[in-house]
């Protein structure tokens, strides 16, 4: 996605994090048979929030210090104020040349992988929730 135009807001974020949930989920099932339900459950069951965070969170709005910095200003203070914890609670230590940039940088890969994990947790919530309605209505 090109979003280097984009006005990076909170919304915009999530958004974001929702499409790439949705880019993991496995296809809905072609045929209306009960073994394609079942086989769709248990894909949908079988997603990662972690590694798919970790794997698809490489966003230009992270890995450039001015879109960093922007993304850090555009959530909510709770949202900085977590992510700045979890930075702390890792030990994270980037040595003398490390400054506001380089945080900044970091906040925001904590802050985008947050935003995805949850994304694909709802989700994953709905497409089981719809898989159990299918497969009650069969």
């Amino acid at each position: 996605m090109d979003s280097s135009d984009m006005t990076i807001t909170y919304k915009a974020i999530r958004d974001r994090a929702r499409q790439d949930a949705q880019d993991r989920a496995p296809d809905y099932p072609k045929k209306g048979t009960v073994e394609a339900w079942e086989s769709f459950q248990f894909d949908v069951e079988a997603m990662d929030a972690f590694e798919i965070a970790h794997e698809s969170s490489e966003w230009d709005w992270i890995i450039y210090y001015h879109r960093a910095m922007e993304l850090c200003q555009a959530v909510p203070r709770d949202v900085l104020d977590d992510a700045e914890s979890e930075w702390h609670d890792m030990g994270a230590y980037m040595g003398d040349q490390f400054g506001l940039y380089e945080f900044a940088v970091q906040l925001a890969a904590i802050i985008v992988q947050r935003e995805i994990m949850e994304a694909v947790e709802s989700l994953k919530e709905e497409l089981i929730d719809m898989a159990e309605t299918q497969l009650d209505n069969m």
